[in-house]
């Protein structure tokens, strides 16, 4: 049995078809907890129109959606956990998937689904050469992925065995950005990943969550650099070679994309941690990047793709 969790602020538009995709499952053991982060708009008399005995809408105080995710999780019936936000829908035939994929690799505890990225006129399937075929499945490193591609997972298209999250920890709720991929970091650590590659889970991409939009602050950066630091040595080979990419690429990226934003104190404390994560050759450009005066270096880096 399944217990699927919504994080809900102010998806009045959104919310009723992504409750729709749940009641339309043909896997029925589950239960859905919808986590209302205090909206203020009509997304709850929205998800109470649904009167399935299986939902149940919980409210909270204004905190943020990890600690929403974090309290559906805490008060989850069931032993297997689905993350969906309330602005995606899954196919029919996700949980079943899921279920089957459970099934069949018993020993497994994280799993996820082929997923399609909705944009207002167009849309795009996740894809990279690390994948199963299309409609196969099979398990795949996280990291082997990560070290050129986006994650494999996402906050709609995974379900995770509950216990983990008493081993690596939950959504860390001060964390206002990427709080996700530092959760499939730590989860995915030492952990394989059953991939369904069947285009089961859709994400819509809108202005208010995108997060490519979003200034990352300092001290979000900071968080997650953290937690990069904390994992750092507790990798094995391969995993530390794809790691050391991943690091390479995203820490240096991420840096110039957004230090010019940060007030000296922020880009000191940022620089210091990001420099222990990246090679030598990636530490010079990060420190010679630091020093310079001029900050508007983004736009002149973003054409190259750095290895």
């Amino acid at each position: 049995m399944i217990s699927v969790v919504i994080p809900l602020y102010n998806k009045e538009s959104f919310i009723a078809e992504a409750i729709q995709s749940v009641l339309q499952q043909t896997f029925t053991q589950w239960e859905l907890l919808i986590v209302n982060d205090a909206s203020t708009d009509n997304s709850v008399a929205f998800a109470k129109q649904s009167k399935d005995s299986r939902i149940r809408i919980i409210h909270i105080e204004k905190s943020g959606v990890s600690v929403a995710r974090n309290v559906g999780i805490a008060n989850a019936s069931f032993s297997w956990i689905a993350l969906l936000d309330a602005d995606d829908w899954w196919d029919s035939t996700f949980l079943e998937e899921m279920a089957r994929g459970i099934k069949e690799y018993p020993n497994q505890q994280l799993f996820a689904s082929g997923r399609t990225h909705v944009f207002p006129a167009f849309s795009k399937r996740y894809n990279n050469i690390f994948l199963p075929k299309e409609g196969h499945t099979a398990i795949v490193n996280y990291f082997e992925v990560l070290q050129s591609y986006l994650p494999l997972i996402n906050s709609s298209n995974a379900v995770i065995e509950r216990s983990l999250f008493a081993e690596v920890g939950l959504f860390k709720e001060h964390q206002k950005l990427h709080e996700d991929h530092d959760l499939w970091i730590r989860l995915c650590l030492g952990r394989e990943v059953v991939f369904v590659n069947k285009n089961l889970s859709f994400y819509r991409n809108t202005e208010a969550n995108s997060a490519s939009k979003l200034p990352y602050e300092a001290n979000d950066f900071c968080i997650f650099l953290h937690t990069l630091l904390e994992q750092k040595g507790k990798f094995s080979n391969p995993e530390r070679k794809y790691f050391k990419k991943y690091c390479n690429r995203f820490v240096l990226l991420t840096y110039i994309k957004n230090y010019a934003r940060y007030t000296t104190k922020e880009d000191n404390e940022v620089y210091l941690l990001a420099k222990k994560l990246v090679t030598p050759s990636h530490r010079l450009i990060l420190k010679f990047l630091h020093w310079l005066p001029f900050k508007g270096t983004y736009p002149m880096f973003k054409v190259f793709q750095l290895k």
